[in-house]
């Protein structure tokens, strides 16, 4: 059967022409944009998918101007809408919508007014109440990075093990298994853990710069978003794809604090002085686009 040619979950470079072959579409289901903590804005992203023959879910954090903006571009690849959301007790939960209208309710009536610090940075939201409100919409709840990462709790099955959130596990539609931003071995927990009770699995690259796009996807038989996520929800999704190399993860982590460093300096203004401003600068000249 076409089903036994493509594992559920694979270490290595997506084959998306085997898998076009083998009749599924894919989706690279954690991608982040200029409108959060990433370098390469919305249309960038989506030409950069379209030549890599896949589709993409934006999941900036706390942010959906990005899935909006999608709408003027009109692309001829599956677009899933999507958030990833930080939650006050640290986890990451990506919430992945059946339509645009959906998540624009969830977020205007929820999300908008209850975030904290940068626009980006944080909901003052428990996991338990995300989840809550999450279930009075039709999406898929998936926990991102579930073991991650370093020292923090930024994963739910961190968290679970930990004894911090009790019972949240089982209120999730499925968890991410690879990710590209997760080193191999907490990527492997992950898979595990799935493989161990047939849970439903995603995959996405958790892109912060434009050459990561694809280096995860998700699998699934269908040609339509609503298809694509029941598939997933069946637990008929495959994963293919790798943990990003040292030079990679730098250049991602040195992005991610380059969009955060202004709410930092103000912290720390009163202590660091004019040094402040001279790190401002150096970072702009960094990153300024070219």
């Amino acid at each position: 059967m076409a089903a036994d040619m493509i594992p559920r979950i694979r270490f290595g470079k997506p084959d998306i022409a085997v898998m076009k072959r083998e009749g599924y579409a894919a989706v690279d289901m954690h991608v982040h944009s200029n409108h959060s903590d990433a370098v390469p804005s919305v249309r960038k992203i989506l030409n950069y998918a379209r030549r890599r023959g896949i589709g993409v879910a934006i999941t900036d954090h706390n942010e959906i101007s990005g899935v909006r903006e999608i709408n003027g571009y009109r692309p001829d690849a599956l677009v899933i809408p999507g958030i990833e959301l930080d939650c006050a007790e640290g986890p990451h939960i990506l919430l992945y919508f059946y339509s645009c209208n959906d998540l624009a309710d969830f977020f205007n009536r929820h999300i908008r007014e209850r975030r904290v610090g940068a626009r980006y940075t944080k909901s003052f939201l428990a996991t338990d109440e995300i989840l809550t409100l999450a279930e009075g919409y039709p999406c898929l709840k998936v926990a991102a990075h579930p073991f991650g990462y370093f020292f923090l709790d930024r994963g739910i099955l961190k968290c679970d093990e930990r004894g911090l959130l009790p019972g949240i596990v089982e209120r999730l539609d499925g968890i991410e298994v690879i990710c590209g931003g997760m080193t191999m071995r907490v990527n492997r927990m992950a898979i595990d853990y799935a493989n161990s009770r047939h849970i439903p699995v995603t995959g996405g690259s958790d892109a912060h710069i434009q050459s990561e796009v694809g280096r995860v996807v998700t699998g699934v038989r269908a040609e339509s978003v609503g298809d694509f996520l029941d598939g997933i929800r069946r637990c008929e999704s495959v994963v293919a794809g790798s943990s990003s190399g040292i030079a990679s993860r730098m250049v991602t982590g040195s992005v991610i604090g380059y969009h955060y460093l202004p709410y930092s300096v103000k912290v720390l203004h009163s202590g660091m002085g004019s040094h402040a401003g001279r790190i401002m600068h150096s970072m702009r000249r960094i990153f300024r686009p070219r």
